[in-house]
């Protein structure tokens, strides 16, 4: 049995583009409607993540949101490198249709920009984040978060954020926990 080079194309694509690759497009996913950006600024902690070969086994892994004079949000993630270095990266945001605001593209580093999408937040506690790109029709890659405004959240709040996913139609179980002990900040 030979393989398609298109077929072998994108997956070679999805493998090196993107998180988790699916057959199929995305799925529909609805967004935090009237996202107040000002309210979501601010540091957030990654409780969960889906997992995602290519990275490491990172841990202290924290965002900050701030806004920048362009109107774009600027993204800066940090962790904690096995090896006890700090790894750095720093992004931009904007909702490319500012009537959903809840719909960023997000870039690092010059990358192409790929969706960001708020699924659901309560500003203070909890954020639930999901990034999905179609390849040709045919595959889709996608990504998830779970954040906290501190280096935990009940089990009851993440239960009720991964059910909420999975009731897209989105398969959770790729869903990871990082380590947030013994963190430098």
């Amino acid at each position: 049995m030979t393989m398609s080079p298109i077929f072998v194309f994108v997956a070679f694509i999805a493998v090196c583009n993107a998180q988790v690759p699916h057959l199929g497009k995305c799925p529909d996913v609805q967004v935090v409607q009237n996202l107040d950006v000002d309210k979501y600024l601010g540091d957030w902690y990654e409780i969960k993540k889906f997992f995602f070969f290519i990275e490491g086994a990172e841990t202290c892994i924290r965002a900050n949101y701030s806004l920048k004079g362009d109107g774009h949000i600027q993204v800066f993630n940090r962790g904690i490198n096995p090896d006890g270095s700090e790894d750095n990266a720093i992004g931009d945001a904007y909702p490319p249709d500012t009537s959903v605001p809840a719909k960023l593209a997000v870039t690092f580093n010059g990358s192409p920009r790929v969706p960001y999408w708020i699924v659901d937040t309560d500003y203070v506690n909890y954020s639930l984040v999901w990034s999905c790109t179609d390849l040709v029709g045919l595959v889709q890659t996608d990504f998830a978060w779970i954040l906290s405004r501190k280096k935990t959240l009940d089990t009851q709040t993440v239960d009720k954020l991964v059910n909420k996913l999975g009731s897209f139609g989105i398969n959770t179980s790729s869903f990871r926990d990082t380590v947030q002990d013994n963190c430098p900040y």
